[in-house]
C-alpha cells in the first residue's frame, strides 16, 4: 500500500511539473510572484510610513501628549466614549496635547492611545493612571476612600455596561440609520461600502456580550435604570462626587454625551424630559472644559 501511495504521489508531482512548464503554468507563476512582491512592497511602505509618523510624533515636545483617536464627529468631538473621556481628562488636568487621526488604533487595535516622550500607551484607564502619576496628580482631588469607591463603581457601570446599550441601539437596532450622519465625511464614505460588515460584526460581539440577546425595551430598561442610579449618586452636587470635578467626571461626561447626542433622537428626548440633573451636569462640564465645542466638530 505504501508503494502505491508513493507512486501515486510521484505521478501527481510529475503532472504538476509538466503543467508548470506550460504557458498557463508560467503565467500563473509570474502572477503569484508579482502578488508576493506587491504584498512585500505594501508592507515595507506601511512600515516606512509608520516609522515616519512615529518620528514626527517624537518631536511634539517633552511631556506633550500625542492623542491618537478617531476623527471628529459632526455633533460631538468624538463618537468613541473612551476617546472623549481621555481628551476631557487632558483638558481637566491642563496637560498639553495634540490630536492625531492618521493612526487612531495603533498596534493593539485600540482607540484611543497616546504617545508621550517617545513611549506608546494604550487603554484610556491605563493612560489616565499613568498621566496622573507622571504629572503628580494634576486634578486636585480631596475624596475619601468611600467616594473613590463610588466613583469607580459609577465609571465601570457606564464604561462597561451602559455604553453597550448605546452601541446596540446605534449599530444593531437602528442599523446605523441615525449614527451614520454623525461620522466625519471620510468615515461616512467607508460606511457606505462596509455598513453590512460593520453591523454584522457589532451584532456578533454584542450577542456574545449578552446585551445583543435582548429586545430594545429590555435593553433600555438597563440603560434607564443606570441613568437613574447616576442621578441619585449626583444628587444636588454640581459634579459627580463633590463641589469640584474629579477624574471620574471625565468618564461620566463622555458617556452622557454618547447617550444624549450619539444614540437616537428619542433617547435624547427621554433624558432631557426625565433627567434634568444629568442634562444640567452635562452642560456644566461642556461649558467648563469644552468652550470650543463647536470648533471640535466635523462638518
Amino acid at each position: 500500500m505504501a508503494c502505491v501511495e508513493r507512486a501515486g504521489g510521484g505521478a501527481v508531482w510529475t503532472e504538476l511539473s509538466r503543467w508548470a512548464n506550460t504557458t498557463a503554468g508560467r503565467r500563473l507563476a509570474k502572477t503569484l510572484l508579482a502578488a508576493a512582491l506587491f504584498g512585500v512592497g505594501v508592507k515595507l511602505w506601511a512600515r516606512r510610513r509608520r516609522d515616519q509618523r512615529r518620528q514626527r510624533w517624537s518631536q511634539a515636545g517633552k511631556d506633550v501628549v500625542v492623542l491618537h483617536q478617531f476623527e471628529r464627529g459632526t455633533n460631538m468631538p468624538n463618537l468613541s466614549p473612551f476617546a472623549l473621556k481621555l481628551e476631557t481628562f487632558l483638558r481637566m488636568a491642563k496637560i498639553q496635547y495634540v490630536v492625531d487621526t492618521e493612526e487612531p488604533q495603533g498596534v493593539r487595535g485600540k482607540c484611543p492611545w497616546i504617545t508621550i516622550n517617545g513611549e506608546e500607551l494604550f487603554d484610556s484607564e491605563l493612560i489616565m493612571d499613568y498621566l496622573t502619576k507622571h504629572f503628580n496628580n494634576p486634578i486636585p482631588e480631596q475624596l475619601t476612600p468611600a467616594q473613590h469607591g463610588v466613583g469607580r463603581a459609577v465609571q465601570v457601570m457606564l464604561d462597561e455596561h451602559a455604553i453597550t446599550v448605546v452601541g446596540y441601539k446605534r449599530y444593531v437596532i437602528d442599523d446605523m440609520s441615525y449614527i451614520t450622519d454623525c461620522f466625519s465625511k471620510t468615515y461616512r464614505n467607508y460606511i457606505r461600502v462596509l455598513r453590512p460588515l460593520i453591523i454584522s460584526t457589532v451584532k456578533k460581539i454584542l450577542h456574545v456580550m449578552g446585551i445583543g440577546r435582548f429586545s430594545e425595551k429590555e435593553a433600555f430598561f438597563f440603560l434607564y435604570r443606570e441613568l437613574r442610579a447616576l442621578e441619585d449618586v449626583m444628587g444636588d452636587k454640581p459634579f459627580l462626587l463633590a463641589d469640584a470635578p474629579s477624574t471620574y467626571d471625565a468618564a461620566v461626561f463622555a458617556e452622557l454625551t454618547q447617550v444624549l447626542l450619539g444614540c437616537a433622537p428619542e433617547v435624547e428626548r427621554y433624558v432631557r424630559e426625565n433627567h434634568g440633573v444629568l442634562v444640567g451636569y452635562h452642560e456644566r462640564m461642556k461649558a467648563k472644559y469644552w468652550p470650543d465645542w463647536q470648533q471640535c466638530r466635523a462638518e
